[in-house]
């Protein structure tokens, strides 16, 4: 992806997404608002929330750029967001996280050192939602990268250890070439299509520093999915959805931008896990060897996934 040449102030549009999170949604947008980063515009896409969300919104005024639309998922919102936004980097936000003042500073001298990026991304620090310090205060991911991936990914059948969406930014030119997402594939996880579609069109920088607060709530989006009946149940679910992705992933590259990749689930060692996870019948062995072979996986990540795998074959009744 070309851009060798940037704005000297690029325009950064901040596109926070909301459905019902008002409880939460002053202080996205006023993590927004505060930004040290002087040239900015936040967008603020409210996606038929039934709560108090509106009102919120319109208390704001002309301090951000309100857009009110029926409900139709994360998918549907970015869309919406991204149509009205001007900026030259998208950076996305959920209503739920919050910013840390010296987020887009620190995203605009990134990109800056790698202006043909496709992704600017960073960690995140997860808090629950009385905003308490979750993970014993290590953010996540734990590895970040920087430069050409695409052999990589594809060695690990499209999966790159990215953050969810309030750690991602994405400048227009990548933008514009994969929007619109479908909306009705991607009601929620549109970032994952973002994200696994970044390395087959310019490089990745990573930030290793936990440039936003990450809520994991109850009903917190990125969560949802993984809450199910069963462990089995769970387990089938998550199995699905990264089929589904990769599925999608590789269409999009093939017919909207014409790019040939070689990937494969059978290398994709979290679709393997999880599909393990549901179903006895998968030898581990078909498990075992994406661990070994995924290139973003340290020897020491890799033995603890072998150690998980393991004690799920235990009966411990």
């Amino acid at each position: 992806m070309e851009n060798s040449l940037l704005p000297e102030q690029p325009l950064v549009s901040i596109i926070i997404t909301n459905h019902n999170y008002a409880p939460f949604l002053p202080l996205a947008i006023e993590s927004a608002l505060g930004q040290t980063y002087p040239r900015t515009e936040v967008v603020v896409v409210d996606d038929g929330s039934t709560d108090t969300s509106h009102q919120i919104i319109a208390s704001y005024q002309d301090r951000i750029i309100p857009v009110l639309k029926g409900n139709g998922g994360q998918g549907s919102g970015f869309n919406a967001g991204y149509a009205t936004s001007r900026g030259d980097l998208v950076a996305f936000l959920d209503a739920d996280d919050v910013f840390r003042p010296e987020k887009l500073a620190n995203v605009i001298a990134a990109w800056r050192a790698q202006p043909d990026a496709s992704v600017i991304y960073h960690q995140l620090q997860g808090i629950d939602a009385q905003g308490r310090v979750l993970w014993r205060g290590k953010p996540w991911p734990k590895v970040m990268l920087r430069g050409n991936i695409r052999t990589r990914v594809e060695q690990s059948g499209g999966w790159w250890p990215w953050p969810v969406t309030s750690g991602l930014s994405f400048p227009r030119a990548f933008l514009e070439q994969v929007l619109p997402i479908s909306e009705a594939e991607f009601p929620n996880r549109a970032d994952s299509y973002l994200a696994g579609l970044a390395p087959f069109l310019g490089p990745v920088v990573g930030i290793p520093e936990p440039l936003a607060w990450y809520r994991v709530h109850k009903i917190s989006g990125s969560n949802r999915y993984g809450r199910a009946g069963s462990k089995q149940l769970g387990c089938k679910l998550k199995a699905e959805i990264f089929d589904l992705e990769f599925q999608i992933v590789r269409q999009t590259l093939l017919q909207r931008l014409g790019i040939m990749s070689s990937m494969s689930l059978s290398d994709h060692y979290l679709y393997q896990y999880y599909r393990k996870g549901s179903d006895d019948e998968v030898p581990l062995r078909q498990v075992v060897g994406p661990v070994l072979r995924c290139p973003f996986l340290s020897p020491r990540l890799r033995g603890r996934e072998l150690v998980k795998m393991a004690l799920r074959r235990v009966d411990w009744q």
